[in-house]
């Protein structure tokens, strides 16, 4: 039978990871601050138990390849808060960054959870990100966070945490993939990761694509995660991006689709890849990162409280139904 676990809390504990030094352009090191300072976001912290932790300053070892060891004590600090967050019971909610932060993200959850259960997640994202650094030609290690999850690549990033895969290939779901290379499509295809490419999600729709991902990563599992990479979205919603893909999900029609998928089993939410420099005179980018975690967790809420709602109603009525039944 497979496990389960009470996965939905109250306080939203927001951890930040001001990295940058992985990605192809410098700049995601300053989203926290930006995040932090945004009035869009102070406006959701209104309107939601949202409580700062820790931010992680990432450690300096150069660019490129020269950036491994320092990507790898980054994600050391980012895995022990996001570990202590979910014993705590907490929400999880992660601000990177550069997606290679998602090597700390993630081993901390599935570590903290390992006695329970598996963890799945959907990985939402122009990219693959799945290049170790024998396949990589540029060394940036922002395209290597879901081979080291996986097990694969670097042994000390693969160890962050414990000594096991943070994830199992049939619990990671590829949602907007359309922008990759070989090396990396030969590893996920060989594993059986489902990869949701931009032309499925334009021809089924972002909603059906994310009820099927929800499906895939709950089945065995306590519960999921969302990466989210703002590169995933068009760059009409989402411009302020350092490697921009054509033909992204339209944001609009994502957050529709988180209305319609179970959010309780929700166990963290990551967003990264936010390049401020990059965003318009509008603060596009800016908005949305503030419009998605508030839908996400409004959502949630809404989906725990009905839930609790119909189990009292459940619970109230059971002696009156045994006594019926005796009679």
């Amino acid at each position: 039978m497979k496990k389960t676990t009470q996965l939905a809390r109250q306080l939203i504990k927001a951890v930040g990871c001001a990295n940058g030094l992985a990605g192809r352009q410098l700049g995601c090191e300053n989203a926290v601050e930006v995040i932090k300072a945004s009035p869009y976001f102070t406006g959701v912290q209104q309107r939601l138990p949202l409580q700062w932790a820790k931010i992680i300053e990432e450690v300096n070892t150069g660019r490129h390849a020269s950036a491994l060891s320092g990507v790898t004590q980054t994600c050391r600090q980012l895995a022990h808060e996001t570990r202590l967050v979910i014993e705590n019971k907490d929400e999880l909610l992660v601000f990177g960054g550069d997606h290679s932060c998602a090597i700390g993200t993630w081993s901390g959850v599935a570590t903290a959870l390992r006695p329970v259960g598996d963890i799945g997640l959907i990985w939402v994202d122009a990219h693959m990100d799945a290049h170790t650094p024998d396949t990589s030609d540029t060394g940036n290690i922002h395209g290597m966070p879901v081979a080291h999850l996986l097990g694969f690549g670097d042994k000390n990033l693969v160890r962050i945490g414990d000594r096991l895969p943070k994830l199992l290939p049939h619990n990671l779901c590829m949602v907007g993939i359309r922008d990759y290379e070989s090396a990396e499509q030969e590893l996920l295809e060989r594993l059986g990761v489902r990869i949701f490419y931009a032309n499925e999600v334009e021809k089924r729709g972002i909603q059906d694509v994310m009820q099927e991902a929800q499906y895939l990563v709950t089945r065995n599992t306590i519960g999921y995660g969302l990466s989210i990479d703002l590169d995933g979205f068009d760059v009409s919603y989402a411009p302020a991006v350092g490697t921009p893909s054509a033909d992204g999900i339209n944001a609009l029609e994502f957050i529709k689709a988180l209305l319609t998928i179970d959010l309780t089993k929700l166990i963290a939410t990551e967003i990264v890849e936010f390049l401020p420099r990059f965003d318009d005179d509008r603060r596009t980018s800016e908005q949305l990162v503030s419009s998605l975690v508030e839908y996400i967790y409004k959502t949630k809420q809404f989906q725990i409280n009905s839930v609790n709602e119909i189990a009292a109603r459940v619970s109230k009525s059971e002696p009156v139904q045994q006594v019926s039944q005796a009679m």
